[in-house]
């Protein structure tokens, strides 16, 4: 027992300071990773250029152009032993040249190759403390491998960039890879088998999406060079200037993972010829605090709770009143059923400018209802002043559309439409009629007082048209050029119909009857 006892304190003797050296022993240890390749530099004949470099923690293999026959590729290993007796019998062992089957994407070898001198990984062990702390995982964190090569493009045909280190970072519930260049410097990061990346939720609000906004920031500045900003639950898609191609648009990616360029930017230059281009916008011109609120109100609104928000459209369109301003688009699509959908537009306040119902929800509007006159004047009124020039209000069952003089070039006229809400711009063109001149404009004000009249003035049409059966489909406010060239008065058209029988009745503004064509 003496005997036995003495040999177990001689081999614990022995083995723990292998032990504990091998335990503390690792290539991303500071000057570690340095050392072993000029070890492996030394035996394949101190090469010049390296295909590939894989560090682990107990092992670091290079993939080397053979000086001899620079067609070929040889791979060398220093490994640091784990086992007990291993560590106490070679601690650590440099094996090769291992011949290397090249099956490259980029077949041309010499693109694909580098310089790489021993000094070049001086930077190991602070780009992997770096990456630890770039990959922010919850739990207690360590780097797995890091990766040194060229970094390939596919598109639009593979070749071979800049030398590229990728650092596996993990703590054996999460995992994510940090990219840095040649001397260290982080440039971006894939997070996607993070906590953080599944828990992700843009539409939510929060430090998430302010972080994403910030970097968005710091890539494209505070110049307005935005025209159109998708965000959704994992992402932020945006159309922004190009700035290598002036006149272009390029379509940019924004996430968890940082900001990139699509290379394919036809889709940001579609363009329909008959619409007002958006105005551009700086995405901190945004107020993101907005979008939990709008989102809740746009649900409430549509009568969608629980509504899934496929995505959240931002631009800043010319509406034609005021100026380009930013509107948020709110999507909503019914929880149990995708194909009832809504939408809600918002400026940048948080009001209400547009709400475009599921079919058969919401308030109808009747442009032709007595009610809704007064309501719309006021909004008129509001957006372009109380003596605005017009030349013709239309109203039908669901919209008053009307053609004003464009409040920014005055020589011009614009069409407008008003669905209950605001007034937005129309894709309809103002009519340019042969005889059109300034004569044809009129001042709001004095169509006002229709709006007292409307449904007696409803009434009487029918009457006076014997359509005593029929409906009113049209009231149009206008001077009557077209038909009454030396027309200076502001008056109202009413017309209706019964089947095919039709025909209208026109008054001035006091209500009398100057004109009628019977059916």
């Amino acid at each position: 027992m003496a005997k036995l006892g003495f040999g177990l304190i001689v081999g614990a003797i022995l083995f723990a300071p292998v032990a504990a050296r091998a335990a503390d022993d690792s290539f991303f240890a500071e000057g570690r990773a340095q050392a072993g390749l000029q070890k492996i530099f030394a035996k394949a004949g101190n090469p010049t250029k390296v295909l590939s470099l894989d560090i682990r923690s107990n092992q670091l293999i290079v993939e080397v152009q053979d000086p001899a026959n620079p067609q070929h590729i040889d791979a060398y290993i220093d490994r640091i032993a784990t086992g007990t007796i291993e560590r106490l019998i070679a601690p650590e062992s440099i094996s090769g040249p291992r011949p290397v089957e090249l099956n490259l994407i980029n077949r041309d070898l010499d693109a694909n190759l580098f310089a790489l001198k021993t000094d070049d990984l001086a930077t190991v062990a602070k780009l992997a403390a770096a990456s630890v702390k770039r990959a922010g995982l919850e739990d207690v964190a360590g780097v797995d491998r890091m990766e040194l090569r060229r970094h390939l493009y596919l598109i639009p045909e593979p070749r071979s960039g800049d030398v590229e280190w990728s650092v596996e970072v993990t703590s054996g519930r999460e995992r994510a890879t940090v990219f840095a260049n040649l001397s260290g410097a982080i440039s971006h990061a894939n997070l996607d088998g993070t906590s953080r990346a599944q828990r992700l939720n843009y539409l939510a609000g929060g430090k998430e999406l302010d972080d994403t906004v910030a970097e968005i920031a710091d890539v494209m500045g505070k110049t307005p060079t935005i025209k159109r900003l998708l965000v959704y639950d994992r992402s932020l898609i945006y159309e922004a200037a190009n700035p290598d191609d002036a006149g272009r648009d390029s379509r940019y990616s924004a996430g968890i993972n940082g900001v990139y360029r699509d290379l394919d930017d036809a889709i940001a230059n579609v363009s329909i010829p008959t619409q007002t281009p958006p105005g551009r916008f700086a995405v901190t011109d945004v107020d993101w605090k907005l979008l939990p609120k709008l989102i809740e109100t746009a649900r409430d609104r549509l009568t969608l709770p629980g509504g899934r928000i496929p995505f959240v459209e931002i631009t800043r369109p010319d509406r034609g009143v005021g100026g380009p301003q930013i509107a948020w688009e709110i999507n909503v699509e019914s929880a149990g059923n995708s194909n009832v959908e809504g939408r809600v537009v918002f400026d940048n306040k948080g009001s209400v400018l547009s709400t475009h119902y599921p079919p058969g929800k919401g308030p109808k509007l009747d442009m032709l209802d007595a009610a809704n006159i007064a309501p719309a004047f006021a909004a008129m009124k509001q957006a372009l002043g109380a003596h605005a020039a017009m030349t013709e209000l239309d109203f039908r069952n669901e919209r008053l559309t009307l053609t004003t003089r464009d409040p920014k070039n005055p020589e011009e006229r614009i069409v407008l439409e008003y669905s209950g809400e605001t007034l937005d711009r129309s894709i309809m063109p103002p009519f340019n009629w042969p005889t059109f001149g300034a004569d044809w404009f009129f001042d709001l004000a004095a169509a006002e007082p229709a709006a007292a009249l409307w449904e007696a003035l409803e009434k009487d049409a029918l009457t006076r048209l014997g359509l005593a059966d029929g409906k009113i489909w049209r009231i149009t406010i206008s001077k009557q050029k077209l038909s009454m060239p030396r027309n200076d008065r502001v008056l109202i058209e009413v017309r209706a119909e019964a089947g095919k029988r039709h025909g209208y009745v026109v008054y001035d503004t006091a209500g009398k009857m100057v004109d009628i064509i019977k059916p």
